[in-house]
């Protein structure tokens, strides 16, 4: 993997600066504004505001039916209509206690490297300011979604799936769906 000084360079090269817009959490494409949240960060963002586990997220919206199971792996935040709950104009109410996602946005790390997506923040006339603070973050959402992707594998290989209701299968279990 690319270590963090290497990634904070990639970083700066982008240009990148968050222009507060709230375009990223807004769909714009089909599941495009789709925030993937683990336990962890759900129960940080319901100590930050009070807010019930259902008022802050809901199942993966994508589910996989295969006989009588039907399920789908974790959680997002949920959305009303076409964004972030989250979002007052182009404001993030919970902007302090945001999920990894959304703070290291537009930028992703995997097994391949970094990749960024499509923001009106990229390409600006200066170094990202934020580059090792990204670069840092991005290090630990990517051990994070990986140890999460890890505890899940081990619960299909020792965990019946349900028939008969849908559920979600998170990294600490089976939960019933609500959606």
């Amino acid at each position: 993997m690319t270590s963090s000084v290497s990634l904070a360079e990639q970083i700066r090269g982008t240009g990148f600066s968050c222009r507060r817009c709230g375009s990223c959490c807004r769909e714009t494409e089909p599941g495009s504004n789709l925030v993937m949240v683990g336990q962890e960060e759900i129960t940080r963002i319901m100590k930050a505001t009070g807010l019930s586990f259902e008022e802050i997220a809901e199942p993966y919206p994508d589910r996989i039916c295969e006989g009588d199971r039907d399920y789908t792996f974790g959680w997002v935040l949920r959305r009303i209509g076409d964004r972030c709950r989250f979002l007052d104009g182009s404001t993030c109410q919970i902007y302090e206690t945001r999920p990894w996602i959304c703070r290291t946005y537009p930028f992703m790390l995997d097994e391949n490297g970094l990749s960024v997506y499509p923001c009106e923040g990229i390409d600006q006339d200066f170094q990202t300011p934020d580059a090792v603070i990204i670069a840092f973050d991005l290090c630990r959402r990517y051990a994070y979604e990986r140890e999460q992707d890890e505890k899940i594998r081990m619960i299909i290989q020792s965990e019946t799936i349900p028939a008969g209701r849908p559920v979600v299968i998170d990294a600490e279990g089976i939960k019933d769906y609500y959606g």
